[in-house]
Formats: structure tokens, C-alpha cells, sequence
């Protein structure tokens, strides 16, 4: 880590910055948990918003909704990344997989055609349907990316707490700093 840090936050309308002068490993550590708590708030927020959003006819997406709270490998800065899991995910955790892709959903379709293999038959109960069908495709909904846009104040109230307690932390850590001089005159 660099002997230089600096924190950004916007709240309220106004940017606040604060600086770091060659902090310790103890006080980075402090700042990126406390950094990440409030992303998981902020996830957590996200993912109850997500869950309201999803259309009835494809319930099963609710089990695929997730977020991921980290640390940068490269530069040890705190992310959130919000998104779907995949099938084989949400089977392991126990729950049911939806059947379509969540991608299709947030993104949609193109137009597509839809043939039966060789040991698939498309019909039911020995009536057969077709070998081939036309998907006609379907728009993108983009439930993920307004979810976070329409809900931005939401998401940080959730990590208001948090913030709260990062900035008793620093007055803490300013508290600790000593701005007088020693003189010595010999």
C-alpha cells in the first residue's frame, strides 16, 4: 500500500475527501471492513429490492439474485458487485434453479429458432408438436440496473450506519495524532 490514502464520499449533495498520511496496516484494515459492512447493507438492500421486481411468471429467478462484497486484489479497494447466479450455484445452496437464464431476462433475446436433438421430442404424452420452433425473442427488462438507479437513496441510507462509524473511526484515529512540535535547543 501506498504511504497516501484518500476517501471520497458523496452525501447529501456534498463531496467530502478525506486523506490518510502514512496510516498502518491496523487502520487500513479497520476502514476496508467497515467499507465492506456497509457495501453488504447496501447488497442486502438490493437484493430485497430485486426480489419485489422480479415478474410472478419466472419466480424462480428470486433464488439466482446475489451480491459479492470484496476487496480489490490490485489496488485494496472496497466493491460491491450485484448479479445473478448461475443454475448450478443456486442448486448447491439448496434451492430450486429457474429453468431460463437470468441474463435473458435482464438482457433479453434475439430471434431465434429452436430444434429438437436427436433423444428430445417436443410434445406431450406421444403427441408431437414440432422439430422446430421460432422463437420470436423478447426485449430486456433490465430489472438489475433500474433497481439500482430508481433505488440510489435507499441504498444509502442502508449504509448511513456504517459511514457513521467509519467517521467516528477517523476522528479517533485524528485524536491519536499529535500537532504539537518538540523544540530542542542545545
Amino acid at each position: 500500500m501506498s504511504e497516501n490514502w484518500e476517501i471520497t464520499h458523496k452525501s447529501g449533495g456534498q463531496m467530502a475527501t478525506v486523506s490518510f498520511h502514512s496510516v498502518s496496516k491496523e487502520t487500513i484494515k479497520t476502514l476496508q471492513g467497515l467499507s465492506k459492512s456497509a457495501l453488504r447493507a447496501s447488497g442486502k438492500e438490493i437484493r430485497k429490492i430485486l426480489r419485489s421486481d422480479v415478474p410472478t411468471r419466472s419466480k424462480r429467478f428470486k433464488n439466482h439474485i446475489a451480491s459479492w462484497a470484496f476487496i480489490g486484489k490490485n489496488d485494496g479497494i472496497p466493491q460491491l458487485q450485484v448479479g445473478f447466479y448461475g443454475w448450478q450455484r443456486v442448486k448447491k445452496r439448496g434451492k430450486q434453479p429457474s429453468r431460463a437464464n437470468p441474463h435473458w431476462l435482464e438482457f433479453g433475446t434475439k430471434p431465434h429458432e429452436i430444434t429438437a436433438g436427436k433423444t428430445q421430442i417436443l410434445g406431450n404424452n406421444g403427441y408431437f408438436y414440432a422439430k422446430t420452433v421460432q422463437h420470436p425473442g423478447q426485449t430486456g427488462q433490465h430489472i438489475l440496473r433500474n433497481a439500482v438507479y430508481d433505488n440510489i437513496d435507499r441504498i444509502r441510507a442502508a449504509q448511513e450506519q456504517y459511514l457513521q462509524a467509519l467517521n467516528d473511526e477517523l476522528e479517533k484515529a485524528q485524536q491519536k495524532i499529535e500537532e504539537s512540535e518538540d523544540v530542542e535547543d542545545d
